[in-house]
């Protein structure tokens, strides 16, 4: 199974952080391998079970699940498939001190599928791993740090 994973460290509180990731249908859209975010169901979307699709740049639908949420860890886990290929994606924020914290992202690709996708697109994950950080850094700095 090809993983994945980057972390960033950040001037914010932990709680902040996880807001900002509880926001995820807002800014999921900037992300460039992304084209949209659908999902029915109004404007509570940060639940385990909520189900949503990603069209990617590609013009690939994604379906998506948020399969696990435990706020105390500050941890989530999601589920996307798009015919034969899975994705398992975990995000968590770490505390680090009052002020700062870590945003961390995993993405795996199980199975010969994850691995026949990776060997074509490595570079494009690679890439998206990082940036999904950043944006979501840039969101809480612009729109969230109130808190």
């Amino acid at each position: 199974m090809k993983t994945y994973t980057d972390k960033l460290v950040v001037n914010m509180k932990a709680e902040v952080a996880w807001e900002t990731l509880k926001m995820m249908n807002k800014w999921l859209p900037d992300l460039s391998t992304n084209q949209a975010i659908h999902f029915e169901g109004g404007e509570d979307f940060f639940y385990e079970g909520r189900k949503y699709d990603i069209l990617t740049k590609e013009g690939i639908k994604m379906s998506c699940e948020i399969s696990k949420v435990n706020e105390e860890a500050f941890w989530i886990e999601i589920h996307a498939r798009h015919s034969l290929l899975h994705s398992i994606l975990n995000c968590q924020v770490v505390p680090l001190t009052s002020s700062t914290c870590q945003l961390v992202r995993t993405q795996s690709y199980p199975g010969f599928v994850g691995f026949l996708f990776n060997l074509f697109f490595k570079h494009r994950e690679t890439g998206e791993t990082s940036e999904y950080l950043e944006i979501w850094r840039n969101y809480a700095q612009n729109h969230v740090q109130t808190l």
